[in-house]
């Protein structure tokens, strides 16, 4: 291998060193865990979580801590406060598999996590606020007063009121001193190009 494909593949090996790490893709940013109490929620009533965009966002799905004893559908829905317009609302029932989103039967039984799959357009603005509820066509068994919190790109609004856990790709700045490694990291490559081929045109 030549001296200038070595120049090459150390240059992209510092390349690589100084710019800074990618979005995680498909990454828990919220996580309202560890309910300590029980919501009986009747028939067409709704509970919800206010939650506040800190980064700009993709959503992928979201979860609700609940048991359905009547097996009477859930709806799943979330709006921005911010623009005051509803961003997505979907009715499921597993009896009738409908719509295949879920990714796990609606828990009858104990409580679980029941997430819903959300379309990839989904987004979340940085500062704006949204509402994500729930609601069920008969009465629902759901967790609530979560006593431990995950943040990464969303946080909660007014308290933790609700057992809640959303997932997304959280598109996060470089930090400035990220960007001030990536300037010097590039200037020092240009300088080092510059020396080199001062060095191959003095051979």
């Amino acid at each position: 291998m030549s001296s200038k494909h070595y120049l090459n593949l150390s240059v992209f090996a510092a390349a690589l060193l100084v710019l800074p790490p990618c979005a995680r893709a498909d990454t828990l940013l919220l996580a309202l865990n560890q309910t300590s109490a029980v919501a009986t929620l009747r028939a067409n009533a709704t509970l919800s979580q206010d939650i506040q965009a800190i980064s700009n966002s993709t959503l992928d799905g979201m979860a609700f801590f609940l048991s359905d004893p009547t097996g009477a559908p859930i709806t799943y829905s979330i709006s921005d406060l911010t623009t005051s317009s509803t961003l997505f609302s979907e009715t499921f029932d597993d009896t009738t598999l409908d719509p295949i989103l879920t990714s796990i039967a609606i828990p009858e039984g104990a409580k679980a996590w029941l997430e819903l799959y959300l379309p990839p357009t989904m987004l979340a603005a940085n500062g704006d606020t949204y509402q994500f509820s729930v609601s069920g066509a008969g009465s629902l068994k759901v967790g609530i007063n979560p006593t431990s919190a995950l943040e990464d790109g969303l946080q909660p609004v007014g308290g933790s009121n609700v057992g809640l856990r959303v997932w997304g790709d959280s598109a996060v700045a470089p930090e400035p001193d990220a960007l001030l490694l990536l300037a010097t990291g590039a200037t020092f490559l240009a300088f080092a190009g510059v020396k080199r081929r001062q060095w191959i045109l003095s051979k």
